[in-house]
């Protein structure tokens, strides 16, 4: 293990003080405990760069836990056992599932002690705007949201947290790169990356391009090249969409092989997890009984791990807001037309 020198060892007893004092640099601090390296000492030379600079090699991505606890959990015992110098948690933490307000303890519980960045996903919005006095009360409206509203019920008290979690997060490698997270797009957090879109359609959806764009809403984890950019999106812990069961995340490595040269490698991680629990979670909770008769579809996602959510919306969402099918009747005629 590198000695640091002793004025060197005290600037960055310094910076960690300075850092406690600034929230932006939860992850420049974390990574100020975790180790004592030149890479770190990049750390104490730039506090007043626009994007915190990473120390170390290794970043782990999360997203789209959706209130799942043992998923999360299962998760964080793999990232734990891995040591990433960094975390990025990309949005949706809660609703759609049975445990938010403990997915959003531990996890905040994690920003507080180790650094972790953590962002607002389109689910984080749903349950702040159900807290808005224009919410809707009753109707149509409010049956589509119903899930949202439960949610934010769990969650009185963690409101302002929720709205203080940033849209984008930047952290800057040892070598000047940039890393962009993003929930979704730059277009906004429901505008989702899809690795089968054209290069023309991506690049707009994520300009200026960084050297790693990481993105997350879609609940399919995958990697892709556009020009000199990395794209990662980390998938979801709580509720997959691609046939696969396991929670999903991101390992991003930075990879060295000679002096002055390196690039940032992606791997996609899956972890089993306590399903059955996780069911007993939805049952026992109240979630599936008192979060409206559309929870039947978002169950229903979770348990196939396909999106159906999407298809519902196209074929029942104006009937329903217009009076001519209740959202029960909506449900079951749809779920009925699902393959298991």
């Amino acid at each position: 293990m590198m000695t640091m020198p002793a004025n060197a060892a005290s600037n960055a007893a310094n910076a960690t003080r300075t850092l406690r004092r600034t929230p932006e640099c939860a992850a420049a601090r974390c990574a100020l405990r975790l180790r004592t390296s030149p890479i770190t000492l990049l750390i104490v030379q730039s506090l007043t760069c626009a994007h915190p600079i990473i120390s170390g090699m290794k970043i782990a991505v999360l997203s789209d836990i959706h209130g799942v606890l043992p998923a999360l959990q299962a998760v964080l015992a793999d990232v734990d056992a891995w040591q990433p110098d960094a975390v990025v948690v990309n949005g949706d933490i809660v609703n759609r599932g049975p445990s938010p307000l403990a997915c959003w303890q531990l996890l905040a519980e994690r920003q507080r002690t180790n650094g972790w960045q953590l962002l607002r996903g389109n689910h984080e919005d749903f349950v702040i705007n159900m807290t808005l006095p224009d919410a809707p009360q009753a109707g149509p409206q409010l049956e589509l949201q119903l899930s949202a509203r439960w949610t934010s019920e769990r969650l009185k008290g963690q409101i302002a947290a929720l709205q203080a979690l940033p849209a984008v997060v930047h952290l800057q490698d040892a070598q000047g790169g940039t890393l962009r997270f993003v929930h979704a797009s730059m277009a906004g957090n429901r505008d989702g990356l899809h690795r089968s879109a054209s290069n023309s359609k991506i690049r707009a959806q994520i300009e200026p391009l960084p050297g790693v764009f990481c993105t997350a809403h879609t609940h399919w984890a995958w990697t892709r090249t556009l020009d000199a950019t990395l794209i990662v999106n980390s998938g979801s812990v709580g509720t997959p969409f691609d046939g696969d069961e396991r929670a999903a995340y991101a390992q991003l490595t930075w990879r060295q092989p000679f002096a002055g040269g390196g690039s940032w490698r992606a791997q996609i991680v899956r972890v089993p997890y306590d399903r059955a629990q996780t069911q007993k979670d939805f049952e026992t909770s109240g979630y599936l009984h008192e979060s409206g008769a559309l929870t039947a579809v978002l169950h229903t996602e979770w348990r196939l791990a396909r999106s159906l959510w999407p298809a519902w919306l196209a074929r029942y969402e104006a009937d329903v807001l217009a009076g001519k099918i209740s959202a029960a009747q909506a449900a079951a005629h749809f779920l009925d037309s699902v393959a298991e």
